[in-house]
């Protein structure tokens, strides 16, 4: 189960950062080093901590990576309102992506939440040992 939801969420972060590199290629030319490489850069770490804290063998470590990325998607969504308030993208477009973002946030959340469990069985198992 751990792993399916692992990939689930893994598999839309990523497909939101290719989203989001064709996005950002319709903003201003001098926005290309600022709000649109802010964005990007936040899009990319999303999937990239996921995965990374899939790689850690601790539990604590996974946690970590994994609210990391909950950050970066929290960081996606202000750039979006950043960018529709500067009209580089409409309304429609920022609450597609948005919602995009809400979803990997709840599935972040409940991966979070397993992995918090785990811990707490860990542990538990642990005191009860001889």
């Amino acid at each position: 189960m751990k792993e399916a939801v692992f990939h689930g969420v893994w598999r839309l972060a990523s497909e939101f950062s290719k989203e989001m590199a064709q996005l950002v290629k319709i903003f201003p030319r001098h926005e290309r080093y600022a709000l649109a490489d802010d964005l990007l850069r936040a899009a990319r770490s999303i999937p990239a901590n996921i995965a990374e804290g899939w790689g850690r063998v601790f539990p604590k470590e996974k946690v970590s990576f994994y609210n990391i990325s909950n950050g970066s998607a929290e960081e996606c969504a202000n750039h979006l309102i950043e960018a529709h308030n500067n009209g580089y993208i409409d309304k429609k477009t920022s609450e597609l992506y948005k919602k995009k973002l809400h979803i990997i946030a709840v599935k972040l959340t409940n991966l979070i939440m397993s992995t918090r469990k785990r811990i707490k069985s860990s542990a538990k198992c642990a005191r009860n040992m001889p």
